[in-house]
């Protein structure tokens, strides 16, 4: 059984992919650029093929063919600037496909990147450290869109009792 990643041929995708590679993991690979990135030398191990995540017809077909028991989602446009309806569709409606089609497929456990962006600005928390029980203050697009897709993953596990994990990267400065 494969692990499903989508968007795996971005920044982060092309590293993970390789980390799960070493470990001896079969990784299924489905993005909108399947030539941004080549895992060539991975062999079979790594097999990618082109699907857009805004289309749930398409995350339905790569994921059935690749029957994961993880699913991991990569993508998502990082930043504020896109068009709102362009935005929405990739980072709200392509998570919800995700969410969904992992249901569908009976894959228990779902990966996706969330964002300290969540939080928001550090003077809504004083001097003290910022925690994940921490009111949200995210005030941009970005923030908003990774707000709403924590907010969606609780609604799947509560309803569904599927394990989805958004992981919050930590810049140190």
């Amino acid at each position: 059984m494969a692990i499903f990643v989508i968007g795996g041929t971005g920044f982060i995708g092309t590293r993970a992919i390789r980390r799960l590679a070493a470990r001896g993991e079969e990784v299924a690979v489905m993005d909108i650029n399947p030539g941004a990135a080549s895992f060539d030398d991975l062999g079979k191990q790594v097999k990618v093929t082109r699907g857009d995540v805004t289309q749930f017809d398409d995350v339905m077909r790569a994921m059935i063919d690749a029957r994961p028991t993880r699913v991991i989602n990569l993508s998502y446009f990082l930043g504020s600037e896109h068009a709102p309806h362009v935005a929405m569709k990739l980072n709200i409606l392509g998570m919800d496909n995700c969410f969904e089609a992992a249901r569908l497929c009976g894959v228990q456990r779902v990966v996706y990147a969330s964002s300290v962006a969540v939080s928001g600005l550090q003077k809504h928390y004083g001097e003290r450290l910022v925690n994940e029980d921490d009111p949200r203050h995210g005030d941009n697009q970005y923030a908003m869109h990774k707000i709403f897709n924590e907010w969606q993953a609780q609604d799947y596990r509560d309803k569904y009792g599927l394990s989805i994990t958004g992981v919050r990267p930590v810049v140190y400065l």
